[in-house]
């Protein structure tokens, strides 16, 4: 895909959560110095290279180091799209440290530059796969990693080998992405998002007012969910709870700002992402445990999607025609509205069929025919297909029960065919790390094996020593000088990597009704 010249948040999901009001600066708590006991690091904010257990993040010593991220979701830009190499840097200059974590304890310093590990350089082919591959191995054994310092000082730049040890340490640790690896590290950071979730069920507001808190906390649910929990039963059950009631009382509230007009009373309306998301996670509730009350909650959610179909059959970020930055219909939206609508349907709700047929014509339009959607039928956004938008439409496509028919077919031979391909998106990487692992879970055992060859790597250094996940640069956000899932935190990126872990379930839990197992 090729953008020339596109304000970003007219290609970007950004622009849902690109509204100022309310947002904080809300992050790992690296400290600034060595020790600063949660302090929040003004470093850490930036778009970083996140070192995995090691607990410290990293730029590029070899490139100009990124701006603070932006506040605002227009930015001008030129962009080819093409992810490059991705290997990581050679040289990773240590920006920010994690206030008692194995690089902290080991004496790792701000400054310090690091240039391999177990004595094998990251030179020619790069830190990434490199420093995932000992990580993996420290803490599936002795949980001992050395680190090649050059540090500066008075008479020169020195060099230090640096002791790191792991703060735990499993056998199950060689496959983390299956068995009792995949629960350990699911578990932590379920119980994470228990521990930052609020009194009310809500989570300190990022970006996007009430819209993108109610996303969230949506996202949270499912991910709880996806670990066996639900409103009656398992270890996370009374989170779920306080989840599904401040959804309703948010979508019920409504945005203030959207509701007054915004900047220059033009449409910031955005609430169509928070319907969908609501009517995804309503959806995966009802699947877990049926209730009446359940299921007509989710007919409501169904039925405000429904009349917000544009005349098109696509959808918009909200109601009220052309938003701020003059343009209509976004597929991601699409895709996410279809599986809403797909999980009430599952549920027993009424759902206009010719909706439906509407929207998967909007969808299939805007590809070029081979099942690829693309950002919307509009010139130069159509033909453009990306595993975000297009997992996103399948899904959707397979919970409301259309697998077998040839166009959703083409849908899924798109989707096994790059399900891996995550660096060839936009806008959040985050977002197409979940919707592609979602459906690699619903595809089977060989799109998850796909998916994890390639993916396993990014997930191995998102891991923090608290069992959080955390954001990292890629090439849109490089280019662009922002990254989405940098402004919107930590709960956005452990959300997501919880819900691809737990989507396929296991023993118990899963996402059935989004990954299509419950369509008999």
């Amino acid at each position: 895909m090729k953008f020339h010249s596109i304000e970003l948040a007219v290609i970007s999901f950004s622009l849902l959560f690109c509204l100022p009001l309310g947002a904080q600066d809300l992050g790992w708590p690296f400290a600034a110095t060595k020790v600063g006991g949660g302090a929040f690091s003004r470093e850490a904010k930036k778009d970083l290279f996140n070192l995995g257990l090691i607990g410290a993040k990293a730029w590029d010593a070899d490139k100009p180091e990124p701006e603070l991220r932006m506040r605002s979701g227009r930015r001008r830009f030129e962009s080819s799209g093409r992810p490059g190499k991705d290997k990581g840097p050679e040289r990773l200059l240590i920006k920010a440290i994690f206030p008692g974590g194995p690089a902290d304890k080991a004496g790792l310093r701000l400054g310090d530059v690091v240039v391999s590990v177990n004595q094998t350089s990251f030179k020619k082919k790069g830190s990434f796969a490199v420093l995932a591959k000992h990580l993996l191995a420290a803490e599936s054994g002795k949980g001992q990693l050395v680190l090649r310092v050059l540090r500066k000082s008075k008479k020169g730049v020195k060099k230090l080998d640096l002791r790191l040890t792991l703060d735990s340490v499993s056998k199950d640790a060689r496959t983390p992405t299956k068995g009792k690896g995949r629960e350990r590290i699911l578990l932590r950071a379920l119980d994470w998002l228990v521990d930052h979730q609020s009194g009310d069920g809500s989570f300190p507001a990022t970006m996007g007012g009430m819209n993108g808190t109610v996303v969230q906390v949506c996202l949270a649910g499912l991910a709880w969910l996806s670990g066996g929990s639900n409103l009656k039963s398992g270890k996370h059950r009374k989170a779920i709870g306080k989840a599904y009631k401040f959804v309703l009382r948010g979508l019920e509230q409504g945005d203030p700002f959207t509701r007054n007009g915004g900047f220059g009373q033009a449409n910031w309306d955005q609430s169509t992402w928070a319907y969908a998301h609501a009517a995804i996670f309503l959806g995966e509730l009802h699947a877990a445990r049926k209730s009446k009350s359940l299921q007509r909650e989710l007919q409501k959610l169904a039925n405000v999607l429904v009349v917000r179909q544009e005349g098109s059959g696509g959808y918009a970020h909200g109601p009220g025609g052309p938003n701020a930055l003059g343009y209509v219909e976004l597929n991601i939206v699409g895709g996410f509205v279809l599986t809403g609508l797909g999980l009430a349907r599952q549920a027993g709700c009424q759902i206009d069929k010719s909706v439906v047929d509407k929207l998967v014509a909007y969808l299939q339009r805007s590809g070029t025919g081979d099942g690829g959607v693309g950002y919307s039928t509009e010139p130069g956004q159509k033909g453009m297909g990306n595993i975000g938008r297009t997992a996103g439409a399948w899904l959707g496509s397979v919970a409301l029960g259309y697998r077998r028919t040839k166009w959703c077919k083409k849908f899924e031979a798109w989707t096994k065919r790059n399900v891996a391909n995550v660096m060839g998106g936009h806008a959040t990487l985050m977002q197409h790390i979940m919707l592609a692992g979602v459906a690699a879970n619903a595809l089977g055992k060989k799109a998850v094996s796909e998916y994890w060859k390639t993916v396993q790597r990014d997930f191995t250094l998102a891991r923090a020593p608290d069992g959080s996940f955390q954001a990292r640069p890629w090439h849109e956000s490089l280019n662009m000088q922002s990254n989405t899932d940098v402004s919107l935190g930590e709960v956005w990126t452990t959300a997501s990597w919880a819900i691809v872990l737990g989507a396929g379930g296991g023993k118990k839990g899963g996402l059935p009704a989004w990954c299509g197992h419950k369509i008999k």
